[in-house]
């Protein structure tokens, strides 16, 4: 064989390996870290040792869940309340991605470090749910996520488990009002959002809807930003409780963009 093309077999097995690992990261496969350690680790790690980073662990993290920083807790600061031991703070007692998630957990749904789930997890540290007017631990949510498929408890409802969450609060004793009324079963939806002058469906599946209407954007072409939780149109579609916009909406509806995210026209 002719010594270039083998070499350049060799150069492209190595850019394929080094995509599929890439990918594998950012899939639901769990991290392999095996024989990496250097990449993260400035020092050998070791049990009850002291970890030094080849740098701040968010930046790290980042390089794969882009998307995870957006609309997302915030890392980076000396938290205000007291934080349990075994959550992780870095060298200055700052948040970062890793004082919740453990990154070499083999559990790769969440990789927390508490058996605590939902609301239950983020009232390890806030107690109470709200702190400061924001929707703190309101929905047992820290990350935005696009998608997630209807679960065996979910079937048979109208609304997502989210949705749900926010009319407990959002029924006029806690926040405003929410306007939920019963839309046109004609029409394929069951309920809608009335707000100041306009009213949208929820509830409704959003891959079944685009499927029929030609003026929704396909389920894959969606920004990550605009969540689907049990894969419905809901509260948290356009709203995110750590959002810095207003009306905590996922990001700027300037020039209509985020209606536009989904209606074509």
């Amino acid at each position: 064989m002719n010594k270039r093309i083998a070499v350049l077999l060799v150069v492209i097995a190595g850019i394929v390996m080094a995509l599929t690992g890439a990918i594998s990261a950012r899939s639901n496969e769990a991290h392999d870290f095996s024989g990496q350690c250097e990449t993260c680790h400035l020092t050998s790690p070791r049990k009850g040792g002291k970890n030094i980073f080849t740098m701040d662990i968010d930046t790290l993290c980042v390089e794969c869940h882009e998307v995870a920083v957006i609309n997302s807790h915030p890392t980076k600061m000396i938290p205000s309340m007291n934080v349990p031991g075994y959550y992780f703070l870095d060298w200055q007692g700052r948040v970062n991605c890793a004082t919740c998630h453990d990154p070499h957990d083999k559990d790769v749904k969440t990789m927390l470090r508490s058996k605590a789930r939902g609301r239950d997890f983020c009232e390890t540290c806030h107690i109470g749910g709200i702190l400061q007017g924001r929707h703190v631990a309101a929905s047992g949510m820290a990350h935005t996520k696009n998608w997630t498929p209807p679960s065996s408890s979910s079937f048979g409802q109208i609304l997502d488990r989210v949705s749900l969450e926010c009319l407990v609060c959002h029924e006029g004793s806690v926040g405003p009002a929410a306007d939920v009324r019963i839309g046109p079963r004609s029409a394929g939806q069951a309920l809608s959002y009335a707000g100041p002058g306009f009213s949208h469906p929820i509830g409704i599946d959003y891959a079944k809807a685009a499927a029929y209407d030609r003026q929704l954007r396909a389920l894959d072409d969606l920004s990550p930003l605009v969540s689907l939780y049990e894969g419905k149109v809901g509260c948290a579609s356009c709203h995110n409780q750590f959002s810095h916009e207003g009306d905590m909406l996922v990001f700027s509806n300037r020039g209509s963009a985020l209606c536009l995210e989904c209606h074509i026209k």
